[in-house]
């Protein structure tokens, strides 16, 4: 009798370890493939934060001249409309003073990254409190937006743009292990992004990694064009160009002694007013 009763009570607790569900943010990302800020894509963001008289912030960590670039972000939001901006280069050593934090972040409801060099975000934020807190900002409603680099470190597998052999001959094959990725700030999840993607002819690099992580949905955003990310998985298309997805099927992919891939995949090609869902 007291062995069932201990096998009755170790039944009820299985059933009560129940995995956590992901959180499902309240906020949005504006994932931007570079170049031009279409009106659309600007104004787009804008309301999602809240409108004009919300408070926003530019991030011009990634810019090899943050200064210029910081004051360039809030001039555009000015010319949005915007009233209350200010912008933000975060060392590795302030991304992590508390006070540093709460001065630049507190009240903010729109993120605004600049572009430049991704490897330089998440070298100076990733990890930090100061990343931590823009994860519960987006959680909590606030709009995030990034451009060019800053659409780049929106994923988990960040491209870093170079091979992983150090070779300066760029991506002309679609093959195994070639494209360096290290991990990026994570605000999108199941997804990999890249950017200014058919204006810099990026379907080689971006097929490669995407067959050499197929758990993940990848996409390649244009120049002037955007994708707003809804409740984390619901993808919208804004603005002048057209966005690319790649869907892997995993059992295909296979490669040949050079490493060159052969594989079947979904491929779908979006302009403005599309819908997707990551699943």
């Amino acid at each position: 009798m007291r062995h069932l009763r201990t096998l009755l009570l170790l039944a009820f607790a299985a059933l009560c370890i129940v995995p956590a569900e992901a959180k499902t943010p309240k906020g949005h990302l504006v994932i931007i493939g570079g170049g031009r800020r279409s009106d659309s894509v600007m104004d787009a963001f804008i309301k999602l934060a809240g409108g004009p008289d919300a408070k926003f912030l530019g991030i011009s960590t990634a810019s090899g001249t943050p200064e210029e670039t910081g004051k360039g972000l809030v001039e555009s939001l000015a010319k949005g409309g915007v009233n209350n901006a200010a912008w933000v280069a975060p060392t590795k050593e302030q991304s992590n003073d508390p006070q540093f934090v709460n001065d630049a972040l507190d009240g903010v409801t729109g993120i605004f990254f600049s572009g430049g060099q991704q490897d330089r975000i998440v070298d100076s934020l990733r990890g930090s409190l100061f990343h931590q807190r823009l994860m519960q900002l987006y959680e909590d409603g606030a709009a995030i937006a990034g451009t060019s680099a800053g659409a780049a470190m929106m994923s988990v597998p960040m491209i870093t743009g170079s091979r992983k052999d150090g070779s300066k001959d760029g991506f002309n094959s679609i093959s195994a292990d070639i494209v360096e990725t290290v991990d990026g700030m994570g605000f999108i999840k199941g997804a990999i992004i890249d950017q200014h993607f058919m204006k810099r002819s990026r379907e080689n690099r971006l097929i490669s990694v995407t067959l050499d992580n197929p758990e993940y949905i990848s996409f390649g955003i244009d120049e002037s064009t955007a994708i707003i990310v809804l409740k984390g998985r619901d993808i919208k298309v804004v603005g002048e160009g057209a966005v690319m997805v790649i869907e892997p099927y995993a059992k295909s992919i296979s490669s040949d002694r050079k490493g060159q891939y052969r594989a079947k995949m979904k491929v779908s090609l979006l302009l403005a007013g599309d819908s997707y869902r990551i699943r």
